[in-house]
């Protein structure tokens, strides 16, 4: 009886030590298995976050990327722009439109690669659209405004001259139109014919004006006479040889100056040029007064 009690009794101990045991391994394993799996939720967390943080990487890179002259001609540049350093630089300018010739010269000065700045005519801002105005955003064209009227006897006369009222109204015109609020102005025939009272003015309302240094004369010129604008243009584009000062070009949009103007980009670029759009805070002051304050 009592051998038999010893037996159970050794039994159930060996029992508890096997109970004992399998739980000693069962923990083991499971805290070795947990630290696999934590290891590599860590891993694939880890390699998520490279991949978000490339991912990142790539847009800014992408974005950084976008040419300046993909960006809305509304937002000025914020490093002030000027000509190139070490390099010969032309600002072609167009007055008078927008005109029926408009999107030819868009057509062309795209396809050149050739960034320009257009001075409009408030009373002829029905030949254009919204569109149009996008497409020059978009590629890195220049507006700005060539008063109301361009009639000389209103905006430059002795007793209540309108050329400071016709530039205010047609900068808020032109953003009511196009949602575009430009501060670069040209005056009509040039900043000669301002008095000092205006130009005095011109800097209160927050303009930059910019004149010319090399004039096409187009419109002396008849429909068809592209030859002649050429020739001009040229004439005094040879009078800088040996400089690299920078050129500021006058042109209309006229028929004529449409078609000289692949021929004149040619010959620009085989005398070493490169070509700019005039911003409003352009460093380069262009204007008859030599006023480098004529903001």
């Amino acid at each position: 009886m009592r051998q038999n009690r010893r037996t159970q009794a050794t039994r159930k101990k060996t029992s508890r030590l096997k109970w004992l045991i399998a739980i000693v391994i069962a923990t083991f394993v499971l805290t070795i298995g947990g630290l696999v799996i934590t290891k590599n939720l860590f891993s694939e967390s880890a390699s998520s976050k490279d991949i978000l943080e490339l991912k990142a990487e790539a847009v800014t890179v992408q974005h950084w990327k976008v040419s300046d002259m993909q960006q809305p001609l509304k937002a000025v540049p914020k490093t002030p722009p000027g000509p190139a350093a070490g390099k010969k630089v032309a600002y072609l300018t167009f007055d008078d439109g927008p005109s029926v010739h408009l999107k030819g010269f868009l057509d062309i000065l795209e396809k050149e690669k050739v960034p320009s700045s257009f001075f409009f005519v408030g009373n002829e801002f029905p030949n254009a659209d919204k569109a149009t105005y996008k497409r020059m955003i978009d590629n890195g064209f220049v507006i700005g405004l060539h008063s109301y009227t361009h009639d000389a006897k209103q905006l430059y006369r002795k007793n209540n001259p309108t050329f400071i009222t016709e530039m205010s109204k047609e900068r808020d015109k032109f953003e009511e139109i196009s949602g575009i609020r430009t501060n670069l102005i040209r005056a009509p025939y040039g900043s000669t014919y301002l008095s000092q009272q205006q130009v005095e003015q011109t800097k209160q309302n927050g303009f930059r004006l910019v004149d010319w240094n090399i004039d096409s004369n187009d419109w002396r010129y008849s429909s068809g006479n592209s030859g002649a604008v050429y020739q001009n243009v040229l004439s005094q584009v040879n009078a800088y040889a040996g400089s690299n000062e920078p050129l500021v070009i006058l042109f209309h949009e006229r028929k004529n100056t449409l078609e000289a103007l692949p021929k004149v980009i040619k010959m620009l670029r085989d005398k070493g040029y490169t070509f700019q759009a005039y911003h409003e805070n352009e460093t380069l002051h262009e204007n008859f007064k030599k006023d480098p304050n004529l903001l």
